[in-house]
């Protein structure tokens, strides 16, 4: 074999080896993308998974909650199921027998006081109140002007939350036939409900009753919470309408009480005299 042969076989075996060489790199590097890619896609994968797993999570939240809220509401529609079962029966259509209630001091809460006022029908949510209801009180009140005493400026706000309304009228027990009763209290001009209340509650009320007008608004049966509420003013109202609806009410300005000072002290005021001198003494006129 001559030079010239072993030049073109190595030249061979030469671009044989770098074949392989950039063969091998070549799958070393579209491993490493794989494995790149592969591990950006299991990242977004495990986000993606975490993400469904929270919203699942809060799904099961809700669903408790509302599990909770429905069978809250369920107990005490039986409760008043088995209050309304426990009356006793009409024996006949024409000779109704009157349900018999127990002493009515029984339903009073232990440290609650009993206190019956006499609000007009639409001002005790239209007549459709029974008792075990839970109210809030709102008062609208005659309140004397800082300015001028006489002059009286009507103010509304809440008076008290989350309040148990032991009786309507004479009947202490909810309603047996609900929609006949609430149809007699609608016609009625006014109600007289009794409260369930605190001794210094009552008095608040008593003193509240005198001096303006209440109403009551009804509250859901499985609602615990209460809130701060401002007293209700045009500024109140003006802000309200501007944060939730985005309309801004011109609310009349009070005019401001200017009054004239006098900033000159009786003592600074110097009054005209007149010196005599008699035998050398001083005298004053």
């Amino acid at each position: 074999m001559n030079l010239e042969n072993k030049k073109q076989i190595g030249i061979i075996f030469l671009a044989v080896g770098l074949g392989l060489v950039a063969a091998f790199l070549t799958s070393q590097y579209v491993q490493k993308n794989v494995e790149s890619q592969t591990r950006k896609l299991a990242a977004q994968y495990q986000n993606k998974n975490k993400v469904l797993l929270n919203e699942m999570e809060l799904m099961k939240r809700e669903m408790k909650k509302m599990a909770t809220n429905q069978a809250a509401l369920a107990r005490r529609q039986q409760e008043l199921k088995d209050s309304a079962g426990s009356a006793p029966k009409v024996a006949s259509a024409k000779e109704p027998v009157a349900p018999v209630q127990q002493q009515f001091s029984i339903k009073v809460p232990p440290g609650k006081r009993a206190i019956t006022l006499n609000i007009d029908s639409l001002s005790a949510v239209g007549g459709l109140i029974d008792p075990g209801d839970i109210v809030d009180i709102i008062a609208e009140l005659n309140m004397p002007d800082q300015d001028n005493p006489k002059v009286k400026q009507k103010v509304t706000s809440v008076l008290f939350q989350k309040v148990l309304v032991l009786a309507v009228g004479s009947r202490f027990n909810p309603a047996v036939q609900a929609p006949q009763k609430y149809a007699q209290q609608q016609k009625a001009r006014s109600l007289h409900i009794t409260l369930a209340v605190t001794p210094e509650e009552a008095g608040l009320l008593t003193f509240a009753q005198r001096r303006g007008k209440l109403q009551l608004t009804l509250r859901s049966p499985i609602e615990e919470e209460t809130q701060v509420i401002q007293v209700a003013s045009w500024d109140a109202l003006s802000d309200f309408v501007l944060e939730n609806q985005g309309t801004e009410l011109l609310v009349p300005k009070r005019r401001a009480n200017i009054q004239e000072v006098n900033t000159k002290s009786q003592d600074d005021d110097v009054k005209p005299f007149i010196q005599i001198f008699k035998s050398g003494r001083e005298t004053r006129q």
